[in-house]
């Protein structure tokens, strides 16, 4: 698992799309930061991936510091607190964290992305999304 992770840390920083895309089931069902609620599909979150390759023009990166990994038999689960940097046109760079959590199968050997969740939390009193939290 800590090796699809780091897969996916390289391809992002290389903006490999098709590289992205390796470990993601066809039947992938994902909830993801923007909506609609649910993403069904491989070419529903390529797209998302692609629109988050392209948000920064410069160096894209993202990591999960503290990765919690679980392990059984053919079915995996990992989560922990996304860290995503994009470099801007100025030179400058955004930072947000997210929490994230993902489920695996193996299929034919290779684990394959079957559900995600990625979510910011949000300020109950006002209902707007904190994207401007750290750890």
């Amino acid at each position: 698992m800590r090796a699809v992770h780091q897969h996916w840390f390289d391809r992002t920083a290389a903006k490999d799309l098709d590289g992205l895309m390796a470990h993601i089931a066809e039947d992938i069902v994902s909830y993801e930061h923007d909506t609609p609620l649910r993403y069904l599909g491989r070419h529903r979150v390529r797209e998302v991936c692609r629109a988050g390759l392209d948000s920064a023009p410069g160096e894209v990166t993202w990591d999960v510091p503290e990765m919690e990994v679980l392990i059984r038999d053919d079915l995996a689960v990992v989560w922990g607190l996304n860290h995503m940097i994009g470099e801007m046109d100025d030179g400058t760079t955004e930072a947000t964290w997210s929490r994230g959590t993902r489920v695996f199968q193996r299929r034919g050997g290779m684990w394959q992305m079957i559900h995600q969740h990625v979510s910011y939390p949000y300020d109950p009193e006002t209902g707007e999304t904190k994207t401007d939290l750290c750890p």
